[in-house]
């Protein structure tokens, strides 16, 4: 992976004290895999997150792997649009503002096959980008009494950002799952990891995730 960080912009976050701590893991985690839907994995989508999401497709499975084999909770968020547009909003983007992209019913809005679901782990069905937006997912979190929240998906500069800062503002502890994330281009991908590294949340590698999960106590 490449360095899109300046030296001033991390001269200027350092001298604030921005990244200077961690969150840190706590001990009842739960992991949320966001909008892996073919609209962003198919590289023909017109809102695909190709070739970057096909290429951390591995990852990410690996990832729910580890998170299913320790028996935590797991979530996954699913962005949909209405047929109708109703509940369209304002989207900028024009795959998403003329229904041509998470459209409910449609394969582009189906979680991509390797990370199907399986029977009792829940799905987020959203409208908005962040997953706990007008949604159950923090009903869920808080009966699990989860404190930590593990995140992978798509993508880090929409969906994955808009959910790691209300994460934080629910008080969870959001670790950012590095080869985990995805987005349209490298350049967007890493400076908002490093921003939201720096006020909200931890950035974590997979290797360190997953020593993390296989150290969890038995029923965690």
């Amino acid at each position: 992976m490449t360095d899109q960080i300046d030296d001033h912009t991390r001269a200027v976050y350092a001298a604030q004290g921005w990244g200077s701590s961690r969150v840190g893991f706590g001990s009842r985690p739960a992991l949320l895999i966001i909008d892996m839907q073919w609209d962003f994995v198919d590289p023909a989508s017109p809102a695909t997150c190709a070739p970057m999401a096909v290429d951390r497709l591995p990852a990410i499975r690996q990832l729910l792997d580890a998170a299913r084999a320790a028996a935590i909770p797991v979530f996954f968020s699913q962005g949909l649009v209405d047929p109708s547009l109703a509940d369209v909003g304002l989207w900028k983007g024009w795959a998403h503002r003329t229904g041509h992209s998470q459209v409910e019913g449609t394969r582009g809005a189906e979680i991509v096959p390797e990370l199907a679901p399986l029977p009792g782990e829940h799905v987020v069905r959203k409208r908005r980008p962040s997953a706990f937006f007008q949604s159950d997912l923090d009903v869920f979190l808080r009966g699990h009494r989860v404190d930590t929240l593990i995140v992978a998906g798509s993508s880090m500069s929409g969906c994955v950002r808009a959910t790691v800062v209300d994460g934080f503002s629910l008080d969870y502890r959001v670790m950012m799952v590095n080869e985990c994330v995805v987005d349209r281009t490298i350049e967007v991908l890493e400076r908002n990891l490093f921003d939201l590294d720096a006020k909200y949340a931890d950035t974590v590698s997979l290797a360190e995730t997953e020593a993390y999960l296989a150290g969890l106590p038995s029923g965690s």
